[in-house]
């Protein structure tokens, strides 16, 4: 296997939804091998989608207009940039199948909150 055919089993990989195991399993590719040309592609291949990362500033008082971050590889309603910080909406979506959405993100204390609350 080489870079190029391992970026399109990857590419398909992301398109899949599946789980690594699951996804090596239908293609008969070993976890392993799969794992390998991951790592060695480290920091060039695409992100999945699905999840953005959610950082939060010790000293800053209130959130910055440059959320939400744009990002490459991520469907459009992440692309597009905000005019308001308030026109945010937060969903969090526990384990355990409970849902919270929150309009607005006028308290960041409070999101913060309920998002460590999911690593207990």
């Amino acid at each position: 296997m080489n870079e190029k055919a391992f970026r399109a089993i990857y590419s398909n990989y992301l398109e899949s939804g599946l789980t690594i195991r699951d996804f090596c399993t239908n293609q008969s590719i070993h976890e392993s091998k799969f794992f390998y040309w991951q790592n060695k592609l480290k920091g060039v291949l695409p992100p999945k989608r699905g999840f953005v990362p959610v950082i939060f500033s010790s000293n800053q008082q209130k959130p910055s207009p440059e959320l939400p971050v744009a990002m490459n590889n991520q469907p459009e309603q992440y692309n597009k940039h905000a005019s308001s910080v308030m026109s945010l909406t937060c969903e969090i979506n526990y384990p355990n199948g409970i849902r919270v959405k929150v309009n607005g993100l006028s308290d960041l204390e409070m999101v913060r909150t309920l998002l460590v609350s999911t690593q207990r």
